[in-house]
């Protein structure tokens, strides 16, 4: 067998299924890709409405590291997982990251140092690699008419999560404060891991090396993982000192080391031929880029609802999580309807016109944003704007993926992906961050923001979205998933 002709099925006789129909198989295998996948949505939302409870339990400013270093360690694990999946297997790392995130939530869950939450964090940071395994096991487990609508469902099935987590971390966090977030999350980790286990087949192996390019994962995961800590430090150094411009420096070096190990490695962790193409390198720099703003530039607004209102200290609304969620509701359904509706409409529509669109709109929503979000109303409105670009995004870039790259290199597309999309996010976080702490009142070892710091943060969001779009535009005709499936040999008759 050869890399090229290495497709599954969901009976596990490597004959790819040619109907193009759904079945209770395939729906089955959905879910159990979906669940896991949406934990990372879930984890985002969690995480951000915990925020305060931690900053306010532990009396920290460093509050911003309870969901970075989640970004800090997929980041640097991501080269080695996802070319594991190539050379192994994806199912085997499926598992071990899913059942390596019951017991990092459990132990940040019980524990009574905000070190020791980290540290919980930090192990069970393996999830963030799971979209990077999701979407190229779609394509080698789903007949080629469905690969982009289910690409699209699983992607859009976050607007369902987005609804829920703000209720449940309403439930969770208001009566039993962010512990109650993390037991959740070690709950519904343990039911991916069960799914995993038991509906998702095996997936064919994409390399055949014999060897691993161990030098390669540790320049290009080291690198990216430096970059991403002193994004998460360079506010409290100052941008300007010598450990931020270290940091920095040691994280460049390290990314040029990588590409020069990379052009003599006998087997190279990236190809890079493959991300030099321009439908490859457009797509994923605009689709990681875009998600980054949309998953991130949300964390601004949960602050401005869930940060008191002090006179003179702090602007926020004084929200409670449940009446957040009440207001933030209208724009989590319009994610997933969004979501749903474009899976359906890319079977017709080229997904570089609803990108395109999605980024648009997106950067509206965080512009009008900035200027309104004095009450429930003006939220209300103008988050719906942000979400319905952000939900066309967001189902819209990895179909995007599929039309950029072959069945083969599909999975180190996902995993730069992965790493791009983590370093945008905490580079926007970084940024987010200092535009508020330039706007801010430390009191009691608590950062409180201005309204002039929310407001200049959520036009920033609005300009990046727009950096997205400009990207977008140059992104050349992709390829559909049904000529790489006639391009495969017939399997014999037995």
């Amino acid at each position: 067998m050869t890399p090229s002709s290495a497709h599954a099925s969901p009976d596990g006789n490597g004959t790819p299924e040619t109907s193009g129909r759904w079945t209770p198989r395939l729906a089955g295998v959905l879910l159990a890709l979906t669940w896991p996948t949406q934990l990372v949505t879930a984890v985002v939302i969690l995480g951000s409405n915990s925020l305060a409870s931690v900053a306010q339990v532990f009396h920290t400013t460093q509050v911003v590291w309870f969901t970075l270093v989640v970004t800090l360690v997929y980041t640097l694990f991501t080269p080695f997982l996802f070319k594991l999946g190539d050379l192994y297997g994806r199912k085997r790392i499926m598992v071990a990251v899913t059942g390596l995130a019951v017991v990092g939530d459990s132990v940040a869950a019980m524990a009574g140092h905000y070190w020791l939450v980290l540290v919980g964090r930090a192990l069970g940071a393996g999830y963030g690699v799971f979209p990077a395994l999701a979407y190229p096991a779609i394509r080698d487990i789903f007949p080629a008419r469905l690969v982009k609508s289910a690409t699209g469902l699983l992607a859009s099935a976050g607007g369902l999560v987005a609804l829920a987590s703000p209720f449940l971390a309403a439930w969770l966090v208001d009566g039993w404060g962010y512990r109650g977030g993390l037991w959740f999350l070690a709950s519904v980790s343990a039911v991916a891991f069960v799914l995993v286990v038991l509906l998702v087949p095996e997936t064919p192996r994409h390399a055949f090396d014999s060897g691993f390019d161990w030098l390669g994962g540790l320049t290009l995961g080291g690198g990216l993982s430096a970059l991403v800590y002193v994004l998460g430090r360079g506010g409290e150094w100052g941008w300007g000192s010598g450990e931020t411009l270290s940091w920095i420096t040691g994280g460049a070096l390290a990314l040029i080391a990588f590409v020069l190990v990379e052009r003599s490695a006998s087997y190279p962790i990236l190809n890079l031929k493959v991300l030099r193409r321009r439908s490859v390198a457009t797509v994923l720099l605009s689709a990681s880029w875009g998600q980054a703003v949309a998953f991130s530039a949300p964390t601004i607004s949960i602050l401005l609802a869930l940060y008191p209102h002090i006179p003179g200290v702090s602007d926020g609304l004084g929200w409670s999580v449940h009446h957040n969620a009440v207001i933030t509701a209208p724009a989590s359904v319009i994610v997933f309807l969004i979501g749903v509706y474009s899976s359906r409409l890319m079977r017709r529509v080229d997904a570089r016109l609803l990108a395109r669109c999605g980024l648009a709109l997106m950067a509206l929503g965080f512009l009008l944003m900035g200027s309104f979000h004095a009450d429930e109303t003006q939220l209300m409105w103008t988050m719906c704007v942000a979400n319905l670009g952000g939900g066309t995004v967001v189902a819209a870039a990895p179909v995007m993926v599929v039309g950029a790259v072959t069945p083969d290199e599909h999975g180190q597309a996902s995993g730069t992906l992965i790493m791009l999309l983590g370093l945008f996010s905490a580079l926007f976080g970084a940024l987010f961050f200092a535009v508020l702490d330039a706007h801010s009142t430390v009191m009691k070892g608590t950062a409180f923001y201005s309204d002039s710091g929310y407001t200049a943060a959520l036009r920033l969001g609005g300009l990046l979205g727009l950096v997205a779009l400009g990207i977008a535009l140059f992104i050349p005709p992709l390829r559909e998933p049904e000529r790489d499936a006639a391009a495969l040999p017939v399997p014999a008759a037995h």
